[in-house]
């Protein structure tokens, strides 16, 4: 038998073995069922994978655990107890205690982000982790950055090649052709802002080798010559056409990164600072609405306050009157002192269900501010409510609120990233025509490098590096490159995908500034009718008091039941409520406003500061003339953004609108000052007093003004200035008592 038959036996039973054993494993994939032969390493590598997925149990956060304090009874908190606090303070602590920005509206829902979404909950942590971003999409600044950094790789590679050279003319000793090499290579590249590529390319290559006939030391005598070749290069290319120039590589990125089958025109610097102004706008907003939270449970904690008392004092006068009736059990009826009874335990219930709600909101507040429920005080508001009437320049606080809001300036700052993205998008639907060129200077020699440049032998190529650096062997490559896919499908899809996000955004745009009038149209109308039912019930009050002396006059002559004059003391209670609701309600509105023209951060005092450092400030509107037209040689900011083009023809121009009444502020607007517009807007009314039915002769535990509010003292000026935030003076003998001064229950005798 052959020898080559023998060798080749063992190599014949492996195959066998192998072909085998793939046949009985796709046999069972086939068959349905799991193979017999497992692979070990698989299973190790599983089970290691389990052990890290492990949860321990005993993971803690930095912060200590909340601690859940001794609860609260349903029992009138003391005077030392209480945490006297302003509304500007209960701001500075919540501001300064949300790192994670709570909701009011989301506490105890089943979908509240801070429980089932924490990825979404908006925290300070937000536009540094956008900054940071790497992920395609939403790349940060960075990222966006890194493209332009230099690029260094390096290759080394030896081995050793043996090979029979089948010939017997200059043949090897034995025919074996052997060759030991070592290659390196090296490249440096830079991409340009103009979209090409700078590169400097250096390549080394060395062989020992018995190849006969060689330079140095031929093979015909067997022995082996070496040699080095290599080359010191610069590379370059150009996009000409599609993807090049500054414009498309600041906004799209370099067209050398980009993948096809992805979003190309949205990974660059532009894009990124547009995106990291977008994320600040988004905590901006979301603080804003915190602030806005803050102030309305603020002033709900000062309502339920003036509720409970109002509601304990009718209980303490019901829980007098019944007992006095108890004691003359001989002289009164049965049937009327069960009716006291009935409405002791009725303002009873009341004064509890009032108490409960005080704490509750207490709770509430105390939760956005991030005080833990283990401090035993009791938050009580000191600032008293404003109310004196106010009146607001509708057209001005339109211009102030398309100037200022933050939605707006979102949507602006999408619109222009979209048009941004849609003008690179433009420079894809074109061909891809590259202008390529390089030079390099070659080297040879029998040494990588001597100081002697020529060997015994006379040759000049005895130091490679010396050859190299000589700059007789030269190179150089000059041309163009051109490609195109057919018919650019993919390019104009993504183009007019482009045109139709920018026609929507400018379509929602238009409907928020719709949306923002409405809003204000609401909020002044909530103002107005916070005004109207404050003077209304002020002189309800009034009748409510007549009404319970004129009940407790009759009641004592014993000519009318006591029902009469209980029904009254609820009356009287009712009022006082819905009076301190009314100036609860206006003073929440005023801050409604401030938020729906975008000053309530500026009126709270708070900025912010970006990543950067600078400051994140809404853009403030410019000044706004009275009567609406603009002054001499004085430039109003534009309306909308540009003309809206049609999806049929995106590169037809329509006609200009007519100038908007009321214009839109440019969303890039940089004015830090604040415009002195606001103070203007807030003026005191000067229209003709609504008519109220006088009070009678008799009253004269108060003087009231014919707009429903008390006349000040003679030492107290006529009108105030908005920063002296004039305060609630309800009628002599109805204040409501106050937290831990608590004066007798009157009725007015």
């Amino acid at each position: 038998m052959p020898d080559f038959a023998i060798s080749a036996r063992p190599l014949l039973g492996i195959s066998c073995l192998v072909a085998l054993s793939c046949a009985l494993a796709g046999c069972a994939s086939w068959l349905g069922t799991e193979p017999k032969l497992e692979n070990q390493f698989v299973n190790h590598y599983n089970a290691l994978a389990m052990r890290v997925a492990q949860v321990d149990p005993r993971a803690e956060s930095d912060i200590p655990a909340p601690a859940m304090g001794m609860g609260r009874e349903l029992t009138a908190p003391q005077m030392e107890d209480r945490w006297p606090l302003s509304l500007m303070e209960a701001l500075r602590i919540g501001i300064e205690n949300s790192t994670v920005v709570r909701q009011n509206a989301q506490f105890m829902s089943p979908n509240n982000p801070v429980m089932q979404a924490t990825d979404t909950v908006p925290s300070v942590f937000d536009p540094p982790i956008q900054n940071a971003g790497v992920l395609f999409g939403s790349r940060g600044v960075d990222a966006s950055l890194s493209d332009f950094d230099p690029r260094l790789s390096i290759s080394m590679k030896s081995g050793n090649d043996q090979t029979v050279d089948n010939t017997t003319v200059l043949a090897p000793q034995n025919n074996i052709l052997e060759n030991n090499y070592t290659q390196t290579q090296s490249r440096l590249d830079q991409q340009l802002l103009s979209g090409g590529i700078f590169s400097i390319v250096q390549n080394w290559n060395y062989s020992l080798s018995n190849q006969p006939q060689q330079l140095f030391n031929s093979g015909l005598t067997g022995a082996f010559g070496q040699t080095y070749t290599g080359t010191l290069g610069a590379e370059f290319r150009q996009p000409l056409w599609s993807g090049g120039g500054r414009e498309f590589t600041s906004i799209a990125g370099p067209a050398s990164q980009r993948a096809r089958g992805f979003s190309l025109v949205s990974q660059g610097i532009v894009i990124a600072h547009i995106n990291k102004r977008l994320t600040e706008i988004d905590f901006q907003e979301n603080l804003q609405n915190l602030a806005r939270e803050i102030g309305d449970l603020y002033w709900d904690l000062y309502q339920n306050y003036q509720d409970y008392e109002a509601e304990h004092a009718t209980s303490k006068v019901a829980l007098g009157l019944w007992e006095r009736m108890k004691n003359r059990i001989d002289i009164e009826a049965g049937v009327e002192v069960a009716q006291a009874e009935d409405a002791y335990f009725e303002s009873k219930a009341r004064e509890e269900q009032s108490l409960s709600n005080l704490f509750l909101t207490e709770a509430k507040l105390r939760r956005l501010l991030g005080v833990s429920l283990d401090d035993h005080r009791m938050i009580y508001p000191i600032d008293e409510p404003r109310a004196d009437e106010l009146k607001f320049d509708r057209a001005q606080c339109l211009y102030e609120a398309l100037c200022n809001r933050i939605e707006l300036t979102r949507q602006k700052a999408n619109i222009h990233s979209l048009q941004l993205q849609l003008s690179a998008a433009r420079k894809l639907v074109a061909p891809k025509l590259d202008f390529v060129s390089g030079y390099a200077l070659n080297g040879f020699g029998n040494n990588f490098y001597s100081p002697n440049t020529t060997d015994i032998r006379g040759s000049q190529f005895n130091s490679a590096v010396s050859n190299l650096f000589t700059g007789r062997e030269t190179s150089w490559n000059a041309g163009f490159e051109y490609s195109i896919p057919l018919w650019l499908r993919q390019e104009r899809a993504q183009v007019r995908q482009l045109e139709l996000r920018i026609v929507k955004a400018r379509a929602v745009l238009a409907i928020q500034e719709d949306e923002i009038a409405h809003e204000l149209n609401s909020v002044l109308m909530t103002i107005k009718r916070s005004q109207s039912m404050s003077k209304i019930t002020f002189h309800r009050i009034q009748a409510a008091r007549r009404r319970v002396n004129a009940a407790q006059d009759e009641y004592e002559a014993g000519t009318k039941s006591n029902d009469l004059l209980l029904r009254a003391l609820t009356s009287q209670t009712q009022a006082q409520v819905t009076y301190s609701r009314s100036i609860t309600e206006y003073n929440k509105a005023l801050r409604d406003l401030l938020f729906r023209t975008g000053h309530l951060l500026n009126s709270d005092g708070i900025s912010l500061l970006g990543v950067d450092g600078l400051p994140v400030l809404p853009p403030p509107g410019p000044t706004f003339p009275k009567d609406g037209q603009s002054k001499p040689g004085e430039q109003l900011p534009p309306g909308p953004d540009d003309p809206q083009e049609t999806p049929e023809n995106p590169d037809q121009k329509p006609a200009p609108k007519p100038r908007r009444k009321q214009p839109v502020a440019e969303f890039d607007r940089r004015v830090s000052d604040i415009p002195p517009s606001w103070d203007e807007v807030i003026s005191k009314s000067n229209d003709e007093p609504e008519e109220l039915p006088p009070l009678p002769p008799d009253s004269t535990e108060s003087e009231v003004s014919a707009t429903g509010r008390v006349k000040l003292e003679d030492n107290e000026p006529e009108e105030w200035d908005e920063s002296d935030l004039p305060l609630v003076v309800p009628a002599a003998g109805l204040e409501a008592e106050r937290f831990g001064e608590r004066a007798p229950f009157s009725t007015g005798r």
